[in-house]
């Protein structure tokens, strides 16, 4: 049974084991990922391949299915095998309402964009084709409207943007998910060439290779461990449909090397046959891995007054190091700088560690708010990028609220106060973001950004403790 090289030391074991979690942390998430939405049919987010999940709430505290995600809009994932045919995204004129389909591939690289923000309000269409594809087109299609994938692991996110907690705002806001329609070439043209919602599609469960532990990491930046991520790995190596980077020679060097951990094409991992200082050299590389991938995400993001700020624009996925940090914490990210930015912060302005014991306070200048088109968002998250349960389900705060009049504004300014306890002040409750005892982050969200939130000139204010 194809296993580690029995010459490489445990040393020579960790270091392989580092470099491919740098390498594939990326790929592994999005194999993981793919299973719960298409294959784990106990999963809320469960509905098949080739075929959309929307949640049809928030996210909150309780859902762990991705890492950092945002609280001010209703998402959809969708995992879909271009093997199988081309993808047909199509939306009708939708005014009034923040809105976004997105493509990537298992590398997060995010290719297509459909949205009022990138076309305007109009009647929006998109054909995805595979790599290899071959064959006639719909004749009604632009050049413009097709994209040839990078390959064939294909990921569609949706969001709609939510602009007040009303359940009218909520059911709204779902009319619009249903009018998103994301179906693949043959099943549209069975459908007359015609949208159709995700909830009119038939589940089709996917059928990819598995490893006994998938349905125990869901929450993967908590529960994965080094042997796990090497088994997702010889998953990811040996699928089809997550077309490898043949025209990249740092790939194809880091793949040769990885072969000797049993990581290739044609060879299943097998944690049985580990010893058990192999195995401590794995979990060991995995832990140096996530570390020095922590180190290298804070060196190249751009300094935003204490925010670390992640435009996408200045992002590589040759940066494996990065890459690896990215995927563990925020899978698929970073996101293209047109689309929207993000902000990182988990020190208040004197560099220490965000905590609950500590009462915190953010001030803007309500003239000088974060300058974006569509809207802004500060969701606060524990450190493995889940939200925080507290007793008013407020899990971020955001431009919407402010516009709604929700918060208190007194001369000129707009202070959020960030406590574990509920604040006896009325204009304090007003603008209260709650957190519970212990370290917390924030990875703020400016969509539509203009320039000062891409290149990081916007000064962005500090998060100050209390005294």
């Amino acid at each position: 049974m194809p296993m580690i090289d029995s010459s490489l030391t445990p040393a020579e074991i960790k270091a392989l084991a580092k470099e491919a979690f740098f390498w594939g942390m990326q790929a592994a998430a999005a194999y993981e990922t793919r299973f719960v939405h298409t294959q784990l049919e106990k999963a809320s987010v469960y509905v098949g391949k080739n075929r959309m999940s929307w949640h049809r709430k928030r996210f909150g505290p309780s859902d762990h299915e991705v890492t950092t995600p945002n609280f001010t809009v209703l998402y959809g994932f969708g995992f879909f095998d271009l093997r199988e045919g081309p993808v047909v995204i199509q939306a009708p004129a939708i005014k009034g309402r923040y809105w976004s389909v997105q493509v990537a591939d298992q590398y997060a690289r995010w290719y297509a964009a459909l949205g009022n923000q990138f076309a305007g309000a109009v009647p929006q269409k998109h054909l995805i084709l595979g790599p290899t594809f071959k064959g006639s087109l719909p004749s009604e299609l632009k050049g413009s409207e097709i994209t040839r994938a990078p390959t064939d692991f294909c990921c569609v996110c949706g969001r709609v943007g939510l602009r007040s907690d009303t359940e009218a705002e909520l059911a709204a806001a779902n009319l619009v998910l249903d009018q998103l329609s994301v179906l693949s070439l043959p099943d549209w043209e069975r459908n007359g060439r015609k949208p159709l919602a995700a909830k009119d599609q038939k589940a089709v469960r996917g059928d990819y290779a598995t490893s006994p532990r998938m349905p125990e990491i869901v929450s993967i930046a908590t529960q994965m461990t080094g042997v796990d991520l090497m088994q997702l790995l010889s998953l990811v190596l040996n699928d089809p449909s997550m077309t490898r980077r043949s025209d990249s020679v740092k790939e194809v060097e880091t793949l040769s090397r990885l072969a000797k951990l049993g990581l290739a094409e044609g060879k299943r991992f097998d944690p049985a046959a580990l010893s058990e200082s192999q195995r401590a050299a794995i979990e060991e590389g995995l832990a140096e891995g996530k570390r020095e991938s922590f180190a290298a995400f804070e060196r190249q993001v751009i300094d935003m007054n204490g925010w670390k700020l992640s435009s996408g624009l200045f992002s590589s996925v040759d940066d494996y190091e990065v890459m690896g940090y990215t995927g563990l914490t925020a899978v698929f990210s970073p996101v293209p700088h047109y689309s929207h930015t993000a902000g990182f912060l988990a020190t208040d302005a004197q560099g220490q560690q965000l905590d609950g014991a500590h009462r915190y306070t953010l001030t803007f200048d309500a003239k000088n708010l974060p300058p974006v088109t569509e809207f802004w968002e500060l969701p606060v998250y524990d450190l493995n990028g889940y939200f925080i349960d507290n007793p008013i389900n407020r899990c971020a705060v955001n431009s919407y609220m402010y516009e709604n009049g929700d918060f208190a504004v007194r001369d000129g300014k707009l202070t959020f106060y960030i406590q574990k306890d509920r604040p006896t002040n009325s204009d304090q409750l007003r603008n209260w973001l709650p957190v519970a005892a212990g370290p917390f982050r924030f990875a703020a969200r400016f969509y539509g950004p203009l320039a000062p939130v891409i290149d990081g000139s916007y000064p962005m204010p500090s998060v100050v403790r209390a005294t």
